[in-house]
């Protein structure tokens, strides 16, 4: 059976290594980042699937209020919960007013290819894909990040850099990562881009996690046998 890489799974792998500092297991739990993730990731498509003559009369503060954590209980303080959510809103404003009159090719769309290279299927949420100015039949790809990370944006790159060239044949134009929090704005074209380098990482990459899985897997077996009572006793 042909492996399957999937690329939030990798990223939330990835995230909580970076986080911790350690390659050791980490515990999946709902973050304020999560929440805030969700909420922006909505906002944004929300948005964009509005007709630009009802952008105009429509803030995006408005839709990111509609799943934005009511709860502040994840956040370090009250102050800490209305900073992030000023941030957020002055960026997202700020970052959308420069599309209000563009049309995405795709929004929040999970797309899948065989990457014959590794012998794997690759699938891929993309947040928002445009028509790129940089050429005909050429797309930006973008993504948008609560938090800088420069380890997930390196994973983005690689992994769309991967599933464009399997899927089309070609590398998108551009990939935009938008680090929201940060103010930060990453710029890859297609020029900077290497195939080779793109594979042997994504290649990497899902190999350590599978033998972190693998090793997890075992763990858990060994911790059952361990707690098993033989018949008899």
């Amino acid at each position: 059976m042909t492996k399957r890489i999937v690329d939030y799974v990798l990223e939330e792998w990835l995230r909580s290594q970076t986080d911790s500092g350690s390659r050791e297991p980490a515990k999946l739990k709902v973050t304020w980042q999560h929440r805030v993730q969700y909420a922006v990731g909505h906002a944004i498509h929300d948005y964009f699937t509005l007709e630009p003559a009802v952008r105009i009369h429509t803030p995006i503060q408005v839709l990111l209020n509609r799943r934005w954590p009511r709860s502040k209980a994840t956040f370090k303080d009250s102050l800490h919960y209305w900073q992030v959510y000023n941030v957020i809103v002055a960026q997202l404003t700020r970052i959308t007013g420069e599309l209000i009159y563009e049309y995405p090719l795709a929004l929040y769309e999970s797309w899948e290819t065989k990457v014959k290279e590794l012998d794997r299927h690759l699938s891929v949420i993309f947040q928002a894909v445009w028509p790129s100015r940089l050429g005909p039949h050429q797309v930006k790809v973008q993504k948008f990040l609560v938090e800088n990370n420069e380890e997930l944006v390196k994973a983005f790159v690689h992994t769309a850099h991967v599933f464009w060239h399997s899927a089309y044949g070609e590398p998108p134009g551009e990939i935009e990562v938008f680090a929201l929090l940060d103010d930060r704005k990453y710029v890859f074209t297609r020029e900077m881009l290497d195939l080779q380098k793109s594979l042997d990482y994504v290649l990497l990459l899902a190999e350590t996690w599978d033998a972190q899985n693998a090793a997890e897997q075992a763990d858990k077996r060994e911790g059952k046998a361990d707690c098993q009572v033989p018949a008899g006793t």
